[in-house]
């Protein structure tokens, strides 16, 4: 597989390259491999300046949409940070194809994630959490998304 996203040498790169609209589906597993939900999903991303929008949207069958939406900063080339009233995390780049994303929510501070985004190509990407509650994996999500070139991100602030 070549490097991508196209021409990502730093994590400002890796996160322009992936601007855009993705739609894709999550599975959330118990740390036994059970299915415990499985839901659609889009996620739309922007980038002005050095702000960062992010807007996951949860599509679960017979509920109604879940819209979450963040917002990061980037400092410098090499670093995003997440830090909200909520949330908090900071991106980094590991290599031309991998991104490793720490974050929690600050609601539950026993709670630890640990995302791992790999961008296969251009286009197609996986992305796995790691969710430790109190020093230890309770669940697993494994996503898996394509982009939808003909669609623009939502502008929201």
């Amino acid at each position: 597989m070549s490097p991508t996203p196209s021409g990502a040498r730093t994590l400002r790169g890796a996160l322009t390259s992936a601007l855009g609209v993705w739609e894709g589906s999550y599975r959330h597993l118990a740390p036994d491999g059970t299915t415990l939900e499985r839901l659609a999903s889009r996620q739309e991303t922007r980038l002005e300046g050095d702000n960062w929008f992010e807007r996951i949207i949860y599509r679960r069958t017979g509920a109604p949409d879940e819209v979450v939406d963040f917002r990061a900063r980037f400092v410098g080339e090499h670093e995003v940070v997440f830090d909200d009233a909520n949330f908090e995390g900071r991106s980094r780049l590991v290599s031309d194809r991998h991104l490793l994303f720490p974050y929690r929510w600050k609601q539950e501070p026993d709670v630890e994630l640990v995302e791992l985004i790999t961008f296969a190509t251009d286009d197609y990407r996986t992305r796995l959490w790691q969710r430790f509650s109190g020093g230890v994996l309770d669940r697993l999500t494994v996503i898996e998304e394509r982009r939808i070139s003909q669609e623009s991100p939502a502008v929201w602030h």
